[in-house]
């Protein structure tokens, strides 16, 4: 182990994995939103849109949807990992940023289909870009932040290591978090859609989002920010 490996690992994470519990959520409602409403795609579970695209390139079903949300999702990892706040070593700083600006697309896109539905090819497309653009941005600021087992959009290695890797309980712990945070957000956008149509998950998303913001926002505020950040 290196010196900076040495130092993420014994830096104290505050409330960073409550906080990426709570996108995790959020992760899971937009992900039940692309798939129902938006042609049987995901925008945050890249490996699905992979196995659907290969699908669709033999025929066997769409191909447009999948190859939209993989290509916005790599645009949107790009800006975040790549492009955006390079220089921001602050790790509360950069969840707040990030957390900000996901919001507001997640809410631009809320908009969207509140005002003209899901019923328009085009209204559907733009929405699919913006959230999948959202879930690249978001995925890559949150692998910025070297919070371990907390990735907000991926289970396959967190189901892996719960069930194949012995590690104390306190790891396991954060591991099922992960895992049942991402079903509860599921489980509320479905249940949201049911009962009041397509726009109120997106709209709750966008308000766990903006919570998450704030809740950042206050957190740096406190005299025992310098231990996380």
């Amino acid at each position: 182990m290196n010196r900076t490996e040495a130092s993420d690992r014994s830096r104290s994470e505050g409330p960073l994995p409550k906080l990426l519990l709570l996108i995790t959520v959020s992760s899971g409602m937009l992900d039940t939103v692309s798939f129902f409403d938006l042609g049987n795609v995901f925008v945050a579970a890249m490996t699905g849109n992979l196995v659907f695209l290969g699908i669709g390139m033999i025929g066997l079903g769409a191909f447009s949807p999948a190859a939209l949300s993989l290509s916005s999702y790599a645009v949107g990892a790009i800006c975040g990992g790549r492009l955006a706040f390079l220089k921001v070593t602050d790790r509360g700083l950069l969840l707040l940023l990030g957390t900000t600006a996901h919001a507001v697309v997640v809410m631009i896109a809320a908009l969207l289909v509140t005002c003209y539905g899901m019923e328009e090819a085009l209204v559907r497309n733009v929405v699919l870009v913006l959230l999948a653009l959202s879930m690249g941005w978001q995925y890559s600021l949150v692998l910025r932040l070297k919070v371990p087992d907390l990735t907000t959009t991926v289970v396959t290695t967190t189901i892996t290591r719960l069930f194949g890797q012995p590690s104390p309980y306190d790891t396991q712990r954060r591991r099922v978090l992960m895992i049942g945070s991402l079903l509860c957000g599921v489980l509320i956008a479905a249940l949201l859609r049911r009962l009041f149509g397509p726009p109120a998950p997106l709209w709750a998303a966008g308000f766990i989002l903006a919570t998450c913001a704030s809740l950042v926002y206050f957190a740096l505020r406190r005299p025992d920010a310098r231990e996380w950040r």
